[in-house]
């Protein structure tokens, strides 16, 4: 093979990468940057190429210093984790690892760094997390539910008894409203066992982009003043999951995406997008490898408070005065048994970014 077959060999490998890889050069230039680094650090190329890393990376100086070491002092480092600062989708964390690289008389020529995006990593353990707690929140919550019921058709019993006795039509106006809010509460608590019940989906083929279609037209009027756009990816295929389920969930965030939108001075847009992430898979007994599809759905409302973000998924949270805070709490269990999990990101021009994954060919 000669030198220039070799060489695009190389280039071939170095580009198609899962991780970003940076060469520095002794003289403190970077000279290799290849596409995974351009996405995870969203600069070009051609910005970098040529550039020392204080130059790249002003606003993250520890990536900086950690090159320095490992050029200057020829100290290694292992998945380093730090936060990069990134200009459109904001920060995310990464972990590089850097090493001196050697020609063949032992000198040192340079460093070479690796880069993951841990952003994904990092919402599979949350997402184990808050299950557990859940899971533990379910529990009490049935066993609440079942002891509320009871007591509560007692009470609206009672109160239509007491309706039918008294003549004051004054009197009867209260007994009225006692009605009224037990069977608000009875709703609460169908909802709270609705939650605790282990589900039992029907797994069928699924065209993910017809679901969604089918949900935005069912919210037609909801939609009439938000500015509405679509971006699917043509080349997803069926999905194995319950389309009744899938539904509901769709119905729960492009719903809480409107409203946000509508809060907002200007804009009031959503926008609903899929593709087929290609920067990460998951390799273990439950996925065996799974690929992923991305529904992403995005509004220009006013955000979530950064406090809130940890808090978005749990039962009976809501920022809403009306809301009963299940809905997001039931759509993140759903998706949790379609082996997927949903991350809730604050959209840095504004809004929020709510993404669900799917995996490819899910379990029936």
């Amino acid at each position: 093979m000669d030198k220039s077959a070799t060489d695009a060999s190389y280039e071939n490998i170095v580009e198609n990468l899962d991780e970003g890889l940076i060469y520095v050069e002794p003289s403190g230039v970077i000279t290799v940057f290849n596409q995974q680094a351009e996405r995870i650090t969203e600069l070009s190329r051609g910005f970098v190429v040529g550039k020392t890393p204080s130059e790249v990376f002003r606003l993250d100086p520890w990536i900086t210093e950690l090159l320095k070491k490992t050029l200057d002092e020829g100290k290694d480092f292992f998945d380093y984790e730090g936060t990069l600062q990134r200009k459109i989708t904001g920060e995310v964390t990464i972990s590089i690892t850097a090493k001196k690289v050697f020609d063949k008389d032992g000198s040192r020529t340079g460093v070479i760094a690796l880069i993951k995006d841990l952003s994904l990593r990092k919402s599979i353990e949350a997402g184990a997390l808050r299950k557990e707690r859940l899971a533990l929140l379910g529990a009490f919550a049935a066993n609440l539910a079942h002891e509320i019921k009871n007591p509560l058709a007692g009470i609206k019993g009672s109160a239509q008894l007491l309706a039918r006795k008294l003549s004051n039509e004054g009197l009867v106006e209260y007994t009225a409203i006692i009605e009224k809010e037990s069977d608000r509460l009875n709703t609460l608590v169908n909802d709270m066992l609705g939650f605790t019940r282990p589900a039992r989906h029907i797994k069928k083929e699924l065209n993910i982009h017809k679901a969604i279609d089918d949900v935005l037209l069912l919210m037609k009027k909801e939609l009439e003043d938000v500015s509405l756009s679509k971006e699917y990816d043509p080349s997803i295929p069926p999905l194995k999951a319950d389309a009744f389920a899938i539904t509901q969930v769709l119905l729960n965030i492009i719903k809480n995406a409107a409203e946000a939108a509508r809060e907002s001075n200007d804009g009031k847009s959503v926008k609903v997008s899929t593709r087929i992430p290609t920067d990460f898979h998951i390799v273990d007994e439950a996925s065996d490898g799974a690929k992923f599809i991305e529904i992403e759905v995005k509004d220009s409302g006013k955000g979530i408070a950064e406090e809130n973000l940890d808090k978005i998924f749990t039962p009976f949270f809501s920022t809403k005065s009306a809301g009963s805070g299940l809905g997001l709490a039931i759509s993140y269990r759903i998706i949790q048994e379609h082996d997927g999990f949903i991350t809730i990101v604050a959209n840095p021009k504004g809004g929020t970014i709510v993404s669900i994954y799917i995996p490819l060919g899910g379990k029936p």
